[in-house]
């Protein structure tokens, strides 16, 4: 049986790795497909290198050219459908749906982004099955909800156990560094355009941690005037690295999510609200602000409140007693359909 997983960002990597293990290690044939974007290839390589990988079409951020860009990859990806003789695509966020389709091939859709309606209705429409976390109110015939989250595919204690001696590498010792992340897309301005990520990395300097700096665009760096350690990824550990920061500020939604989800407290300032983030912001886990001044008010907050600590108990709960393994889930779905 062939099986294509169709892997288009950072995190599709993470959430994919340990199902395409597990299966490899049954003898199913396993093919990557990627878009390059950023810094998805080095990663790929590095975390699935064994595997057949192959490059379909290029990222595009004018709207003119994601339109024409999606068109040539769909007729590129079903051509190599037929090619490779397909017989199970699976993908996150429904990007290689409509070639799928006509290709009759049946097309698993696993996403969390509802908010994100493009991509979200184009994966329901076309694919076969569309799962996603029962947070997520959207339902149809094709809807399968699971309790939990996209990033305990890889962060379920079955899979992550925190190392303490990675962080020893980079000299830096368990709650006494600030984990920032910085997408390129939403980290220059807020809502307010005054409001730059500089100015939340100059009050994060004053707090008297150091400062860990994660970038998907090293060109911000150019910007950053602070003495901060920047990560070059790939990371042999990143998970361990945001594990023992005191707080982490993230402007992306999913490392906001993967901090609380290794309760360590996170403050989000993508701006996006999501439905996929109310319970942890519920709990305490996730702070969402939007300008600096509530930034800094919520970064003296956490220090020295003892509130990481109270997070782990509540998130180990939910594991231990209500959220899935979504590795485990994803597999169900794709033992189903090669049953068929």
């Amino acid at each position: 049986m062939n099986i294509l997983f169709d892997l288009n960002h950072p995190v599709d990597v993470n959430f994919f790795k340990n199902t395409i293990l597990k299966l490899n290690s049954k003898g199913y044939d396993i093919i990557v497909v990627f878009r390059s974007r950023g810094k998805l290839k080095k990663i790929l390589e590095y975390e699935l290198g064994q595997f057949k990988i192959v490059e379909v079409g290029k990222h595009d951020k004018s709207t003119f050219g994601k339109i024409t860009g999606q068109v040539k990859r769909d007729i590129d990806m079903f051509n190599l459908f037929k090619k490779e003789k397909i017989d199970l695509v699976v993908s996150f966020g429904g990007v290689s749906s409509v070639a799928a389709r006509f290709a009759r091939i049946p097309y698993l859709d696993f996403d969390d982004d509802f908010e994100y309606k493009l991509t979200f209705y184009r994966g329901n429409i076309f694919s076969t099955r569309h799962i996603m976390p029962a947070f997520i109110t959207f339902d149809n015939k094709k809807t399968y909800k699971y309790k939990g989250f996209k990033e305990l595919a890889y962060l379920h204690p079955k899979y992550f156990q925190f190392n303490k001696e990675e962080i020893e590498k980079n000299g830096l010792l368990p709650n006494e560094y600030i984990f920032i992340r910085l997408i390129s897309s939403v980290s220059l301005n807020y809502k307010e355009e005054k409001n730059n990520f500089r100015e939340v990395i100059n009050e994060a300097a004053k707090i008297g941690l150091k400062i860990v700096v994660s970038l998907e665009d090293d060109e911000l760096k150019k910007q950053i005037q602070n003495d901060c350690i920047f990560l070059k990824e790939p990371v042999n550990d990143l998970y361990s690295i945001m594990k023992g920061a005191a707080f982490i500020i993230s402007s992306g939604d999913t490392m906001a999510r993967e901090s609380c989800l290794l309760s360590v407290p996170c403050i989000y300032i993508g701006g996006r609200e999501m439905a996929v983030n109310d319970e942890l912001i519920n709990m305490g886990a996730m702070f969402f602000e939007t300008d600096v001044d509530s930034i800094v008010k919520r970064m003296k907050h956490i220090t020295g409140s003892g509130i990481k600590e109270q997070m782990d108990q509540k998130i180990n709960d939910k594991i231990k007693n209500e959220w899935e393994d979504t590795t485990e889930v994803i597999l169900k779905h794709i033992y189903e359909f090669l049953k068929k």
